[in-house]
């Protein structure tokens, strides 16, 4: 089963890779908030929520990054802010928050599974698919298991965040 992972995992990662040019975009989007002197604000949802405290608590968290569910309302947000919104689907919660954030033109970065069923306008922000839409080992009984959106979100998180520590290094922010 280890070599099953292993070949999945890296068949995910070779897809994110794919989407580098999406990666850098979103690392640029994001590290507006920091030379602007504005907040990178982040939202997790369901089995990714936990990585809200990584990324503003961490010894390698976003710089000038707060938690959005700490606004009264995203109309407090103004446009030296960013935000970054991460889960494993795209539910109704997400595309409520989504929906706001287009209304009020604030520009935000938007990474989970891109959804079959729904058209996401994502020329209007930058969306990176998390690739993991399904879990990737089947068992002997031929069940499937381990799906893999940690692991997915924290190598997109990684790129996301080298890039802006080397973009932030060649701004001396």
């Amino acid at each position: 089963m280890s070599k099953i992972l292993n070949t999945q995992l890296n068949g995910i990662f070779n897809r994110i890779e794919a989407q580098e040019l999406d990666i850098q975009m979103a690392s640029q989007c994001l590290i507006q908030a920091i030379g602007g002197e504005g907040f990178v604000y982040i939202k997790g949802y369901d089995d990714l929520k936990f990585f809200e405290s990584f990324i503003i608590e961490s010894d390698e968290s976003l710089r000038s990054s707060k938690r959005l569910t700490d606004l009264q309302n995203i109309q407090q947000l103004d446009s030296t802010d960013r935000v970054l919104l991460f889960g494993p689907t795209y539910t109704q919660e997400l595309a409520h928050d989504v929906e706001s954030l287009i209304a009020e033109e604030i520009d935000f970065v938007l990474i989970c599974n891109r959804p079959k069923d729904i058209t996401i306008s994502d020329h209007l922000f930058h969306f990176i698919d998390l690739s993991t839409p399904r879990p990737i080992v089947y068992t002997e009984d031929y069940a499937k298991v381990v799906t893999p959106h940690p692991i997915a979100f924290n190598y997109i998180y990684y790129d996301i965040y080298t890039q802006m520590i080397e973009m932030v290094n060649d701004l001396d922010l």
